[in-house]
């Protein structure tokens, strides 16, 4: 019984890590999108090249978004 505790603890451990990396994950992602979008549209409506660069960071966001939401789905709160 005790090999099967502690590969029971081991589990929710890794579920946890598992949750708190796909919340930070999220939020990494979300913060991307939006400053991707608002710095984006800014420098786009002042007709600088560096758009491009900034508006390319709203599809990066939203792949951290969809990995961290996954993640977090998939794991356990404890």
């Amino acid at each position: 019984m005790a090999c099967k505790r502690s590969a029971v603890t081991s589990t929710n451990s890794t579920g946890s890590t598992m949750h708190k990396l796909g919340v930070i994950t999220t939020l990494l992602g979300l913060i991307l999108s939006v400053v991707g979008l608002i710095v984006g549209f800014w420098e786009m409506l002042h007709g600088t090249e560096q758009a491009e660069f900034w508006l390319g960071l709203v599809p990066l966001g939203f792949v951290g978004l969809l990995l961290g939401v996954t993640l977090t789905q998939m794991s356990r709160k404890q």
